[in-house]
């Protein structure tokens, strides 16, 4: 899920099922990887009863208030994830060999550093900008 239009085509192109700013159906589990605690909310909104959320990432703002009724009753669960072992390094690797992941980079000259943050910042970057050394 992303809600910018050009993150949604460029998910969209790279494979993803569906993209957009909600799940077209309700999901057993997610895993978010977003710093944003705002989004807490909305992923658990999208689970299924039973359904977990993993809040994945290494930063993450606050999470605002959250109503039990909406977001954790039908025994939702939250998680957080800390750690990964070399076992699930292992596991991801193997994944990884299997299908191989598909990314879109666009390069910048390292003496554009600058540029390419400015980019990011503007939404001018489609997929991830790469730093070239050399």
């Amino acid at each position: 899920m992303t809600r910018s239009p050009a993150a949604r085509a460029l998910a969209l192109e790279l494979g993803a099922a569906s993209a957009g700013d909600r799940p077209p159906e309700p999901l057993d589990s997610a895993i978010l990887f977003a710093p944003s605690g705002d989004l807490v909310p909305v992923a658990l909104e999208a689970l299924e009863r039973g359904g977990t959320l993993a809040v994945a990432g290494i930063h993450l703002t606050d999470v605002p208030p959250l109503d039990y009724e909406r977001h954790l009753f039908q025994e939702r669960t939250l998680r957080s994830v800390t750690a990964n072992t070399r076992a699930d390094g292992r596991a991801y690797l193997a994944l990884a060999a299997e299908r191989p992941p598909v990314v879109k980079t666009v390069p910048y000259a390292f003496e554009e550093a600058d540029r390419a943050l400015a980019d990011l910042a503007t939404g001018q970057v489609s997929g991830a900008a790469v730093l070239r050394i050399g």
